[in-house]
């Protein structure tokens, strides 16, 4: 009636038979339309189970929260909407606000609430206020994932079960596991955010102490607060045995009292019911093998070795370098590549001394340091320096070992090498070196991946490449040297190796240089291939045993062996130091 009437209304009072038919057609075409949409209204009202709506607003004002609660009662899902704040809202019951714009979660956004789920994947998150989350009813599951949230506010989550915070690389440091009391799931980005819950005492002492506090003896505790009023909550057979004693009837009047249900119990001195120990939270990613929750040196007696092998390396080696620069290189060859090998060595003591330092700083608790280091300059300096004193030791170790054997067997010949060919192939080897320290930083493989800044990174086939040069270099430079040693040493004669004293001692030398050099190379190129072709027969703890105490050993050697031992570098070092 309303319709028809409308339609009179709206005609000329004046109109031709003919004009009132097609009139009457597009009224009752108008009907059926009304009444599709009737229809389609009271589906979607009488629908439990949600639907995506496209809202194009870019704050949930009032009028999208009426849409929201008035037609999905049970599931609110407004996939990229562009919503970019969220002020304060009630009355919503379950919310997946994923892939939009958001940047604010002001205070007590979603409080009186009943939320099970809150997704705010793939939103921005610049800014969570303190209070973002407090408020919300039986709030379990919580997806912050693919966002840039730096912090996250803890008030509101102690009844949160899962949480996932994937893909945030900008949330670096974890809270208090002991802040989630009923956690038991947890998705994160960094593997070392998993220790926390391994060993929460190291992630937060304070806070585990105010919980081990919470963990006293029954009998210390006697009292509860109820509206401002102390009660006694246990009995004194509790309080002398440790247990309730049910006999003579006691069970069934224990079991027949009345619960408490209108007010809040604060324990003052302990609980009865201990919580949920933190390392029954299900966390990934697990801690892997190349990054345990353990500390850099990972055991007391390589701490103290590497502060002795750096300190060592370093005070040699600039001894080595102050002597060879006090007087004129005069274009010898020898003394060229003496300091090469010197600074090289210099820089693998500042890396120990490095690692060592960030050890000391971080012991027993190095999970809680493991972003800032492993992704801070500090890491990628050690890293640099490493990698490059280690390829131009070696390739000052090759020329080193290439002009004596070329002295001695070809001792006859008049064209030596001479100091400006060493020069330039020296060049090449720093260039080289250089080169291969800086690609980590490029992105082929990476320092950050363990805690010793090395190169370890071989998931992607540029990262496997780059490693395999290392090794192979290394392996073809001991080579060489092998075989260069082994050919002075057998052009003594046996006569000559065993009388004479100054041939004898260069051959304990030739001895003492190849078994130094073995020691510690060797080691590391095997398990380093193992590692490369999948069949790793060494843990990283176990590594660094190698990569940080026996591998360095060398540049703590190399100024003994090479240089203050012989009797021209004392002669030297005797003048420099009566100037």
């Amino acid at each position: 009636m309303m319709i028809s009437s409308i339609g009179e209304f709206l005609l000329p009072r004046k109109l031709d038979d003919r004009q009132k038919k097609h009139t009457s057609f597009w009224i009752s075409m108008w009907s059926v339309f009304d009444f599709l949409m009737v229809l389609c209204i009271c589906i979607v009202q009488l629908s439990a189970k949600g639907a995506v709506t496209n809202t194009p607003c870019t704050i949930i004002d009032n009028c999208c929260v009426r849409n929201m609660t008035n037609f999905w009662k049970h599931k609110t899902e407004l996939r990229c909407s562009e919503i970019q704040i969220i002020p304060v809202v009630n009355e919503i019951i379950h919310v997946l606000l994923e892939y939009n714009k958001i940047h604010v979660v002001e205070n007590w956004a979603f409080n009186g609430s009943e939320i099970a789920k809150l997704s705010l994947r793939g939103n921005y998150l610049d800014y969570l206020s303190e209070h973002s989350f407090d408020g919300i009813l039986n709030l379990r599951t919580l997806d912050l994932s693919h966002s840039s949230m730096k912090v996250l506010p803890t008030s509101g989550l102690k009844s949160l079960e899962i949480l996932r915070i994937e893909n945030a690389p900008s949330m670096t440091v974890m809270p208090s596991v002991y802040l989630f009391s009923n956690l038991k799931e947890a998705y994160l980005t960094y593997s070392f955010h998993c220790c926390s819950f391994q060993f929460p005492a190291k992630h937060d002492y304070s806070k585990y102490e105010f919980h081990k506090e919470g963990l006293q003896t029954p009998s210390e505790c006697v009292q509860s607060k109820e509206n401002n009023n102390y009660v006694n909550l246990v009995t004194d057979d509790f309080l002398e045995n440790g247990y309730i004693d049910y006999a003579n009837g006691s069970e069934e009047e224990f079991f027949n009292e009345p619960t408490m249900t209108n007010s809040t119990q604060d324990i003052i001195c302990g609980n009865i019911t201990p919580p949920t120990m933190r390392s029954d939270v299900k966390c990934w990613p697990q801690p892997d093998a190349l990054n345990p929750c353990e500390d850099i040196m990972g055991f007391y007696w390589l701490r103290v070795s590497v502060w002795l092998v750096g300190s060592a390396a370093l005070l040699a080696n600039v001894v080595v370098l102050t002597v060879v620069f006090r007087k004129n290189f005069n274009h010898s060859v020898p003394r060229f590549l003496m300091s090469n090998l010197a600074f090289a060595d210099f820089c693998t003591a500042i890396y120990l001394l490095l690692l060592a330092y960030e050890d000391l700083v971080s012991s027993e608790k190095y999970f809680n340091y493991a972003y800032t280091w492993q992704n801070g300059v500090g890491c990628k300096i050690g890293g640099f320096l490493t990698v490059f004193s280690s390829q131009l030791s070696v390739f000052a170790l090759c020329l080193l070992t290439i002009e004596r054997w070329y002295s001695i067997r070809k001792a006859l010949y008049t064209n030596k090498m001479t100091f400006a060919s060493t020069v330039r192939i020296m060049a090449i080897g720093w260039v080289y070196s250089i080169v291969m320290a800086t690609m980590p930083l490029l992105g082929i493989s990476s320092y950050s991946t363990t805690s010793i800044c090395l190169p370890m990174d071989t998931a992607r086939a540029s990262g496997m490449c780059y490693v395999f040069t290392l090794l192979a270099f290394g392996a073809a430079a001991f080579v060489l040297m092998l075989f260069c040693y082994v050919q002075i040493y057998m052009s003594l004669s046996y006569e000559t190796r065993h009388a004479a004293k100054g041939e004898a001692s260069v051959a304990r030398k030739i001895s003492v240089l190849i078994g130094t050099n073995f020691a510690c190379t060797a080691p590391v190129i095997f398990f380093g291939f193992t590692a490369l072709l999948g069949y790793p027969l060494i843990d990283v703890t176990k590594s660094k045993i190698l990569l940080v105490f026996f591998y360095p050993i060398n540049s703590c050697a190399n100024p003994f062996l090479y240089t203050i031992l012989t009797a021209s570098f004392r002669r030297e070092a005797f003048s420099t130091v009566a100037k």
